[in-house]
């Protein structure tokens, strides 16, 4: 969990639902706890899955709907879309995403370097009439997991064995 205590992440939820004029619903709050509680980024599908155990009456899409509106508010924000499946995040402070372009994963980065790029992302946005609510930049390639695997397929492949 990144950014505070879990408590403190629920009452600074509360209060932007409330600031948004957005009630808090049983169903909200427990999508954003859950979401809140994990750095794994995941899926609607994930979240619902483990959401039911919860409220087994919640259906999928009240958690589309829910991540949906939750990131109008600003409370969550949706990660990358690679893939069949949107990913969502409950840290909306400045921070950027690695992406694994085979199995899906994504890791946070925090990066000075890439928060630089907000100054010139707005001077671009303007100059089309856009106005900048923010930036995230997402890095895809393949986890270090992904080449190992794909590496420990290779070598097995030229000793001739079959691969996985």
């Amino acid at each position: 969990m990144i950014g505070g205590s879990m408590r403190d992440r629920v009452q600074g939820f509360v209060a932007q639902c409330r600031a948004a004029g957005l009630a808090v619903t049983p169903q909200r709050l427990a999508i954003f706890r859950h979401l809140a509680t994990t750095d794994s980024h995941p899926s609607a599908e994930e979240l619902h899955a483990t959401v039911r155990r919860e409220l087994p009456t919640l259906s999928l899409a009240t958690v589309y709907k829910t991540l949906d509106t939750l990131a109008t508010v600003g409370a969550v924000r949706p990660v990358s879309r690679l893939g069949a499946r949107g990913r969502w995040d409950a840290n909306v402070t400045s921070h950027h995403h690695l992406v694994c372009t085979v199995c899906g994963r994504v890791t946070d980065v925090a990066e000075p370097r890439l928060d630089a790029a907000a100054r010139p992302a707005a001077a671009l946005a303007a100059r089309h009439g856009f106005t900048v609510a923010g930036h995230a930049i997402e890095i895809f390639g393949r986890c270090a997991a992904c080449r190992g695997r794909q590496a420990r397929g290779r070598s097995t492949t030229a000793r001739g064995e079959r691969g996985p």
